[in-house]
């Protein structure tokens, strides 16, 4: 007597509702001060930039924005080096 597998196969549920998302990094309300000791994310530079994440990323890799100052997980930046950089009138 032969055993025969088959294989089923489910197709793929589109979840309801569920918009596909574009993966960047979108942009966050800064509430801290450039003033006052913090850390500042990718979505915070976004915002104070009035940028778009593929732009960020290009002008990190060309080197017209400082490096992050550290990476705990995601990179940040100090708001000292934010500062410094605002007031030099890059953007």
């Amino acid at each position: 007597m032969a055993v025969t597998i088959s294989k089923v196969v489910v197709p793929k549920q589109k979840m309801k509702g569920h918009k596909a998302s574009s993966g960047n990094t979108k942009p966050l309300s800064v509430l801290v001060s450039l003033d006052q000791p913090g850390r500042l994310r990718v979505g915070h530079l976004l915002t104070l930039l009035s940028i778009s994440s593929p732009t960020l990323y290009a002008r990190i890799n060309a080197g017209l924005i400082p490096k992050p100052d550290g990476h705990d997980g995601r990179p940040y930046w100090n708001t000292t080096t934010v500062r410094a950089y605002l007031a030099g009138g890059q953007s």
